[in-house]
């Protein structure tokens, strides 16, 4: 909503000239987001789990100065009945997604910062739903599954 107030003069070229801005990045992002929570049914599709009781949520965990432990969030959680809970990481992206060395450590600390703070037994593995999918790269062990905006609108 932001965007949209911040925004509600839009000139016949606005997205033209400014679809490098930060602003319309982060307007893609959090859109996309959206679209993959909407179809969320796709993605049990493309996981192959679409017959199975799941609860599907966004989960985040404020920083904590005592412990120091960061605050993070989660896109999209997909808790299946058999005990494996799907952390999804939603990646609006032009092209290809390639995971770097420091984003690998980040989502390392961030599935061990929600088994910790959750409190799970269950197994956890990470999803990454892309539009264009993962490039191939030595950081992509993480990646348990991948699926892509094809698979939403399939």
């Amino acid at each position: 909503m932001k965007f949209i107030a911040d925004n509600h003069d839009l000139d016949s070229k606005w997205w033209t000239h400014h679809l490098a801005d930060s602003s319309v990045r982060a307007w893609e992002g959090l859109a996309f987001e959206l679209i993959c929570m909407e179809h969320h049914e796709q993605v049990k599709r493309a996981l192959g789990i679409s017959g199975m009781a799941t609860a599907v949520s966004t989960w985040r965990s404020d920083g904590d100065e005592e412990s120091g432990l960061p605050g993070t969030q989660v896109d999209m959680v997909i808790d299946r009945a058999d005990r494996i809970i799907h952390l999804c990481e939603i990646k609006y992206s032009e092209s290809t997604f390639y995971i770097s060395s420091e984003y690998e450590q980040k989502l390392r600390d961030r599935m061990a910062l929600f088994r910790l703070k959750s409190k799970t037994k269950k197994t956890v593995v990470l999803t990454f739903i892309t539009t264009y999918g993962i490039g191939t790269g030595k950081h992509n062990d993480i990646v348990h599954s991948d699926i892509t905006m094809d698979n939403l609108f399939s």
